[in-house]
């Protein structure tokens, strides 16, 4: 290696641990001028590449580097994240499961892996991985913290607690394991941290995410004495300054479900047919039983779920051809009446087909599906839509009380009380707009009755989707298949009524979502 190559690699090497991705992406540049075939250089471009979400030219870039050095777990672990971010399930697993053949032993590359295998719901598999990264690191944060979200997700509250509480052992201000240990533990007593809570809150160099974790997590304490004007100020205080980073406005999201009403126009003529129809969606808006009535359903011999997946907006977005970077637009929309909408249902379909175990019937409980059921009913006229309702007052405070993945940008109305009342009055909009146009394909179901008469209302959604009632669907506690989302633990208990009218407790700080739905006439 010449002098001037070792000077290039060293000073790459320095701006990789600094993060310094355009210098990065310099020195790469400036090697290959130099030597072509050395491999690493190319994997810093892709790394660059990735940076900058640029993923598709990160892909080929890595495999630029693959191809001088095939069998680099690294370069490989890369490869199936960038597939993962990319949504592309089969080559990530694909690549998840050639870096395991290379016996990988670096605790980067095995974390990378194990996140892989948790995005795609393969939980036990991520579970194996992560504890051998955590093994050959037990002093790294992240890792911990890794792990114990998989525990959680697989419903061992104990493990799940050993890890945030490791993770907060090793990163004193790791904010985002105290949060985490909040929601694990909010069902129980007070857990006596309080104090060092409020002591991390009068830090100087806290970021507006960190005071949102610091803020939910002693909102919770103070719920769980009863306190619920502290516990509410909390909430709103930790929520300000995400709120001014975001931007959100709620104006965009009015353009967005107007356009979305327009393009199907409830006298439209819309084709019938049998496509699709072994395909179950549940949806709604967060925090409104969607997880509950998935775990219900999926206890059913002839169904099975397929979790949170975006097999439908994916397969819009290719489809339709769309370059905007968001999921779903105006553009999108305004563009449909030109997608073939087969297709749609083809992509969609292999997808559900590429899940393994799959039985007569798929459940796709993606909440935000709601945004999409003339596009699902388009390409899969035979699908059936199940739509859940909660009480509005309890719909909006669920959703504020809950902290939703920060770099999602269709749940950034929840940073403020009145943004996500207005939010649920475009919701509650276009429901009945669903329900008006697909009369007989849309079943509203109600979270309270589903908590008041279980059986009752399980065997009325039986009767819709076409399958015969099975007690096992009242015994849905017992499934020991993993809950990737908010709903993890509350969803192996049996049903429980605390959470109806939990609105109550909250009283005048409520105010703007009682003004802003009466405004808009509904009834609470």
């Amino acid at each position: 290696m010449s002098e001037a190559l070792k000077k290039l690699t060293t000073k790459a090497a320095t701006a990789l641990n600094k993060g310094a991705f355009s210098e990065l992406e310099s020195c790469a540049k400036q090697i290959l001028a130099l030597d072509a075939s050395y491999a690493d250089a190319w994997f810093f471009l892709s790394l660059a590449a990735a940076e900058r979400r640029k993923v598709s030219v990160a892909i080929e870039l890595v495999n630029s580097a693959l191809r001088l050095s095939p069998r680099d777990a690294e370069y490989v672990a890369h490869k199936a994240r960038l597939h993962t971010m990319a949504g592309e399930k089969t080559d990530a697993i694909a690549a998840a499961d050639y870096a395991m053949t290379l016996e990988p032993d670096k605790p980067l590359v095995l974390d990378t892996l194990g996140v892989v295998y948790s995005r795609f719901e393969m939980h036990e598999r991520a579970r194996e991985v992560l504890k051998r990264s955590v093994s050959v690191s037990p002093d790294n944060a992240q890792f911990q913290f890794n792990l114990a979200s998989v525990e959680q997700f697989l419903g061992n509250a104990v493990g799940a607690e050993e890890g945030y509480r490791n993770a907060i052992r090793v990163k004193p201000d790791f904010y985002r394991a105290y949060w985490a240990l909040s929601e694990l533990e909010k069902n129980l007593g007070p857990s006596g941290r309080m104090s060092s809570l409020e002591e991390l809150l009068r830090r100087s160099d806290l970021s507006p995410e960190d005071r949102l974790y610091l803020g939910h997590a002693i909102s919770r304490e103070f719920e769980k004495t009863g306190d619920y004007d502290s516990a509410f100020q909390a909430l709103s205080s930790g929520k300000q300054g995400m709120r001014a980073n975001v931007g959100y406005r709620i104006a965009d999201d009015r353009r967005l479900f107007e356009s979305i009403r327009q393009a199907f126009p409830v006298d439209g003529d819309y084709e019938r047919g049998d496509l699709g129809n072994q395909n179950i969606f549940v949806l709604g808006m967060p925090r409104s039983g969607t997880t509950l009535v998935d775990r219900i359903l999926s206890s059913h011999s002839r169904i099975v779920s397929m979790g949170e997946v975006q097999y439908f907006a994916r397969a819009m977005k290719e489809v339709s051809g769309s370059k905007s970077r968001a999921m779903l637009d105006s553009e999108l929309v305004a563009g449909s009446r030109d997608v073939n909408f087969p297709e749609v249902g083809r992509r969609y379909l292999y997808q559900v087909g590429m899940r393994a175990g799959l039985r007569e019937f798929s459940l796709d409980k993606m909440p935000l599906n709601f945004l999409y059921v003339g596009f699902i009913l388009k390409a899969l006229p035979g699908a059936k839509i199940v739509c859940l309702r909660r009480h509005p007052v309890d719909t909006c405070l669920s959703n504020y009380r809950q902290l939703f993945a920060v770099n999602f940008s269709f749940y950034n109305y929840h940073y403020d009380l009145k943004d996500t009342a207005d939010y649920y009055c475009l919701f509650d909009e276009l429901m009945a707009h669903w329900k008006a146009v697909f009369p007989d394909r849309f079943f509203e179901l109600d979270y309270e009755a589903v908590v008041a008469s279980p059986e009752s209302t399980v065997r009325e959604l039986s009767s819709f989707l076409g399958v015969d009632f099975e007690p096992a669907c009242l015994e849905f506690y017992n499934s020991k298949s993993a809950v990737s989302t908010a709903s993890a633990m509350q969803v192996r208990e049996p049903l429980y009524s605390s959470a109806v009218n939990r609105w109550k407790h909250f009283g005048d700080h409520l105010a703007p979502v009682f003004e802003t739905l009466s405004g808009k006439g509904i009834s609470y």
